[in-house]
């Protein structure tokens, strides 16, 4: 069983985690000049330092919108968010994001894809070489570097992203559905993966899936949104021990259970668009 100590957290940080706090985030899209949808209502969450936290829902239910707004790509329409304590309004080294798409340069190599944000960032080209080494043998892709992205399989190529997110040291990472578009033999492997990546580096995670059990392997606490417009109904602390067997009785009952609230939505949802 993976076991998570504070000594071993000290030692294995490079760089302190950082807690997220919500408060009353609310999002509305202009429909024409005189009307707007509610995407996101009321939404107030603190995920805590080193905490895994998936947020599941309704497709369209605000779920990526809320993630963008976090990391400072979109700003709410009223309410604010925090990081340990100091008022966010934009992006900030202290969050990094890891798309769906894993938004890879195809012409640099592995190890050169996984260097450019440090390059951007103005990390000295050694330091660029130890990180970069690092993460990549942390997510198995070492003996890979010197490959092409169009060389390589769809999971690599999200290993190359999640490398590439890790070297920037940022204590918050955020994923947006990073392997919905993979087969599920891959997806299995990575969600494994990420749990130890997660084990060892000790970063506050918030992550958004449509998948319930991924939810479950992964998370800490699992937050629904509701639909139209997106809110928290419920959020699921999930305390069964690590690693997961998605098989256990134990597992396929939280499962259900969360499945269930969020099928609520789906049926919610559909009433009130056809029951005009």
């Amino acid at each position: 069983m993976i076991t998570r100590l504070l000594a071993l957290r000290c030692v294995l940080h490079e760089e302190e985690n950082m807690s997220l706090e919500l408060k009353n985030i609310a999002k509305s899209f202009s429909n024409t000049a005189s009307s707007a949808k509610e995407t996101l209502k009321d939404i107030s969450l603190t995920v805590n330092d080193g905490e895994f936290v998936c947020i599941v829902g309704p497709s369209g239910c605000g779920k990526s919108t809320l993630l963008n707004i976090v990391a400072g790509l979109d700003a709410p329409t009223a309410g604010e968010f925090f990081v340990n304590g100091k008022k966010v309004t934009g992006p900030g080294a202290d969050r990094v994001m890891m798309f769906q798409e894993h938004a890879l340069y195809p012409w640099l190599n592995v190890i050169d894809n996984v260097r450019f944000g440090m390059k951007l960032a103005g990390v000295a080209k050694e330091e660029q070489n130890r990180r970069a080494e690092k993460y990549l043998k942390m997510v198995k892709l070492w003996e890979f570097r010197s490959y092409r992205i169009h060389e390589i399989s769809g999971g690599m190529k999200q290993r190359t992203a999640l490398a590439r997110a890790l070297c920037l040291n940022s204590p918050i990472l955020l994923m947006d559905e990073p392997f919905s578009a993979l087969d599920k033999q891959t997806t299995n492997k990575l969600r494994s993966d990420l749990e130890q990546i997660w084990e060892e580096t000790q970063k506050t995670v918030l992550f958004v899936t449509h998948s319930v059990e991924e939810a479950v392997f992964l998370a800490d606490r699992v937050v629904v949104l509701s639909d139209n417009p997106g809110c928290i109904k419920e959020i699921f602390d999930i305390s069964l021990p690590r690693p997961r067997q998605i098989d256990s009785a134990e597992f396929l009952s939280t499962r259900h259970q969360i499945l269930s609230c969020v099928e609520k939505e789906v049926e919610k949802f559909a009433k009130e668009e056809y029951d005009q």
